[in-house]
């Protein structure tokens, strides 16, 4: 199936199988162009790669079922029957593994019946906080493929919700185990979120001409569940367009010469930041003072309260 520019609803597996008329860039793609190498990207590629496959991982499944139940759009999720389960109520039988499997097979997350619970509780909590925070969103504005070319290469992504009234924000929705601004801003840095917020609201504007903003809702995955509502400020966003541009650039450039390097050869010196090196420095200072003051190395005073009952030095 090809598509063409525009908003679409399509089947995650359509979207991801990237139905562009020409291979495209997605954020994810984008991010690993700029934090590894050319040849990662062509390895994520399902339109490049000949051997790709879908990641259908267990580590993904709390988050696909958290996306359903509080978007109300994308893969459903089934209870494996709590009979299934072994004595431990770990997933290992044969019938639960065959249960799995053909859950699956028809493009459902299977959950235990306490990972259900969760999904419930997140749910519950999630409608809760988004109502206090004025936040709707529409199950039927959920997972809104975008497509455009943008400077001659065709980007797309998956909007997870795009309220119909332009005014209002892209919505992302993420699980995690903190949901405070802090660790927002930390995830934001560890995984390249800058670059995905800037590329999605770029691909939306070439495919619509709406200006957006973009919101982050991060929410946690155990009690209290608590959601935060996270929004880059203006100066990350001038930053991240500047990655999304150099992604886009180096996409065309190896999509043209049909050339997908790695990592540059040669032996990389790499330098070590200097709160690495300060805390040695201090430890040397610590235990110089100890010397000092006692005459004695301070692991004889770890001996003293560390030593097991009995030990003795020859």
């Amino acid at each position: 199936m090809t598509i063409t520019t525009g908003i679409h609803r399509l089947e995650a597996d359509a979207y991801h199988g990237d139905p562009a008329p020409a291979p495209s860039l997605s954020s994810t793609l984008a991010k690993l162009m700029l934090a590894q190498s050319p040849l990662h990207a062509w390895t994520a590629s399902p339109r490049l790669n000949p051997d790709w496959e879908p990641n259908d991982s267990k580590t993904f499944d709390i988050g696909r079922a958290a996306h359903r139940a509080i978007l109300g759009a994308g893969s459903d999720y089934v209870e494996i029957p709590e009979e299934l389960l072994g004595a431990n109520g770990a997933a290992t039988t044969k019938a639960a593994k065959e249960f799995i499997a053909e859950a699956r097979e028809k493009g459902l997350t299977p959950l235990k019946g306490a990972e259900v619970a969760e999904i419930e509780a997140m749910q519950t909590h999630a409608a809760a906080k988004l109502a206090a925070l004025g936040i709707a969103l529409d199950p039927a504005r959920s997972e809104m493929a975008a497509l455009a070319e943008i400077d001659g290469t065709w980007c797309r992504c998956m909007v997870d919700n795009a309220p119909a009234d332009p005014r209002q924000p892209l919505f992302d929705f993420k699980t995690t185990t903190n949901a405070g601004p802090d660790a927002a801003m930390r995830a934001v840095m560890n995984y390249g979120y800058d670059v995905q917020a800037a590329h999605y609201v770029e691909t939306w504007k070439a495919a619509t001409g709406e200006e957006r903003r973009f919101v982050f809702l991060f929410q946690e995955k155990t009690a209290p569940y608590e959601l935060t509502a996270i929004e880059l400020d203006g100066e990350a966003l001038d930053m991240a367009r500047k990655k999304t541009r150099r992604a886009r650039e180096m996409w065309a450039d190896c999509l043209a010469k049909d050339s997908w390097p790695g990592y540059a050869l040669g032996i990389f010196k790499v330098p070590l930041p200097a709160f690495f090196h300060e805390r040695w420095l201090e430890r040397e200072s610590v235990e110089a003072d100890y010397r000092a003051r006692t005459g004695q190395d301070m692991l004889d005073a770890a001996r003293a309260w560390q030593a097991p009952s009995g030990w003795a030095a020859e």
